[in-house]
């Protein structure tokens, strides 16, 4: 990490990931919940082979230290924006904030020089640090109060490890900020937006402090994406600009500079074969897309997020090469949900396969390239650096959702990771360290490939979401008398038409486990339109929309709407 000193200038918008788990997102603690995804992410590992189980684990540094950052980071967003949909501040209350924003800066004792004229050595690192998050925190505190921005909520938090400091990010989804009128210079308009913070934490006698944070609007990002895409061509290499991102006040990316257009050629030409574009189809119009490459004779590895999203609102997979020749699957092999990995086995044999290196090598500024596509139409090269290597490889590549499964190469052209869909549409990304991919190499290697077990993709759809559950029994612990408050709520009896198999209720939070027995290609999210009407007749207001999950919100109840496989779940907390 460079020891240079930089002048933050100005509080960037900034830039959202999709939100894969907003947990923090409610005001209750979910584990109060009686049903999970992860069990049934379990269940459906229980169908392959079991000698083709992923073992390998990317687990926490520090779990312990993970959950301080995570708490440490929701205290700096209170600190530096306030409360919730923060209009209305007391100034007590303000300027209590604010001393305790300074009081959260990394400032470290700076050793002295009595030949330096201001009495301090200059040359030192403690000196660096000071007069960056000197400049930085105060600066931005009065920036973001001038910005007023409003959020609802914590989405996803990551902690990533990284020698002497700790990089925490932070979601925050559907935030509203001031933005000068352009009809009118003198007013402003609120615009709605996705907000990502990156908090940099240097630890200063046995506590963690604040000494640098940055952030970009989803806009910029998007912006970026869009004028990439473009020049994607079918059987040529096109090379993106690289993404203007804050982190050149951070690191150096002296060594990504001097790598050449000659080197990236050798690294496409090399590994263009081996890369492949997935897309998941319903009633003929694509669902979702990933990228992924050949891992073994007739395997190809990718994300096992693109697989569930195709599991849930999809009827088949079609695979491409770069030469837009299409691969009829035999089936899904294996899959490791927790490391986001799944091998897909195709009815034919006779792939290329990739080169795998060590990404244990790597260090913080070395250079990382990644080829994709965007588009399903052409290969695109993308270049970074390397951000973190701890367990996970961060990079400095901004990636799509597309993205999600594709390659990440070193400067010699070997695979050193699969990027994940675990951070996508933000100014970093991250991938799966190579190691996941040995063992899966490992394990098939010695495999005949006729021998190599599969389960079709429609079976396992079928097995997953529509067989495990069939004898699942209604569980109702719900007080007559709560339930005559709660059922108000959207007219949820005649506006939810479905099989209703688990309704619990808890220190005022009411969970509703509904069965999707209507159709097995209707997403739940689908069947919920009726109620989410009548909560809007009703004057709730939607904090959050998507594919699948909805939360609703007016000054007594908070309402979540999500859907898990084939079933519909609400939840209703009472604020």
């Amino acid at each position: 990490m460079k020891k240079r000193i930089f002048i933050l200038i100005g509080l960037a918008t900034i830039s959202s990931i999709t939100v894969y788990a907003l947990s923090n997102n409610f005001n209750f603690d979910t584990s109060k919940l009686s049903f999970t995804s992860d069990s049934k992410k379990g269940n459906v590992v229980d169908n392959f082979n079991p000698n083709y189980n992923l073992t390998y684990s990317i687990s926490s540094e520090n779990k312990e230290l993970e959950d301080e950052i995570k708490n440490l980071t929701k205290k700096t967003t209170y600190l530096l924006f306030g409360k919730f949909n923060n209009t209305d501040e007391s100034s007590e209350n303000y300027y209590k904030r604010h001393k305790d924003w300074l009081d959260l800066r990394y400032n470290p004792k700076v050793p002295k020089d009595d030949n330096n004229p201001l009495g301090l050595d200059t040359s030192s690192q403690e000196y660096q640090d000071d007069l960056v998050s000197g400049l930085a925190i105060p600066q931005i505190f009065n920036q973001a109060n001038e910005m007023g921005l409003l959020y609802n909520s914590y989405g996803d938090i990551r902690v990533t490890f990284n020698d002497d400091v700790i990089i925490s990010s932070i979601t925050l989804p559907n935030v509203k900020i001031k933005e000068q009128s352009k009809e009118d210079p003198m007013k402003y308009d609120y615009i709605e937006t996705n907000y990502i913070m990156y908090y940099y934490y240097k630890k200063l006698n046995d506590e963690w402090k604040l000494y640098y944070l940055y952030g970009e609007s989803t806009d910029e990002v998007n912006n970026y994406f869009s004028g990439i895409e473009s020049s994607e061509t079918k059987g040529s290499m096109a090379i993106a600009p690289s993404y203007e991102s804050k982190l050149g006040t951070v690191y150096d990316f002296s060594k990504l500079e001097r790598m050449t257009e000659e080197e990236l050629n050798n690294i496409y030409n090399t590994n263009i074969n081996n890369i492949v574009y997935l897309n998941s189809y319903y009633n003929n119009m694509v669902v979702t897309s990933a990228n992924g490459f050949f891992i073994g004779n007739g395997l190809v590895v990718t994300t096992w997020n693109f697989i569930e999203k195709s599991l849930i609102n999809a009827q088949y997979i079609t695979v491409k090469d770069s030469n837009l020749n299409t691969f009829e699957i035999d089936g899904i092999v294996t899959a490791n949900p927790t490391t986001d990995v799944v091998v897909i086995k195709l009815k034919r044999s006779d792939t290329p396969i990739v080169k795998i290196g060590e990404s244990s090598s790597l260090k913080v500024e070395d250079p990382i390239i990644t080829i994709s596509s965007k588009s399903s139409t052409g290969a695109l090269v993308q270049t970074g650096i390397v951000i973190s290597n701890s367990g996970y490889v961060q990079t400095s590549i901004p990636l799509s959702n597309s993205d999600e499964g594709s390659p990440l190469f070193n400067k010699n052209g070997k695979v050193v990771g699969i990027n994940t869909s675990k951070s996508t549409n933000a100014s970093v990304s991250i991938a799966i360290s190579s190691e996941v991919l040995k063992e899966i190499q490992n394990k098939f290697l010695n495999i005949n490939f006729k021998d190599i077990e599969s389960i079709p993709f429609n079976d396992l759809k079928e097995k997953y979401y529509y067989i495990k559950y069939d004898d699942e029994s209604v569980i109702n612990n719900i007080p007559k008398n709560r339930w005559e408050e709660y059922v108000k709520i959207g007219n949820i009896e005649k506006t939810i038409n479905l099989e209703l198999v688990k309704a619990s209720y808890k220190d005022g939070i009411v969970s509703l486990r509904y069965k999707n027995g209507i159709s097995k290609y209707l997403n739940s999210m689908q069947l919920s339109s009726a109620f989410k009407e009548q909560l809007l007749k009703d004057g709730y207001k939607v904090i959050m929309d998507d594919i699948s999950k909805s939360v609703y919100q007016n000054n007594k109840y908070q309402i979540i709407i999500m859907d898990e496989f084939d079933y519909l779940i609400v939840v209703m907390v009472k604020l």
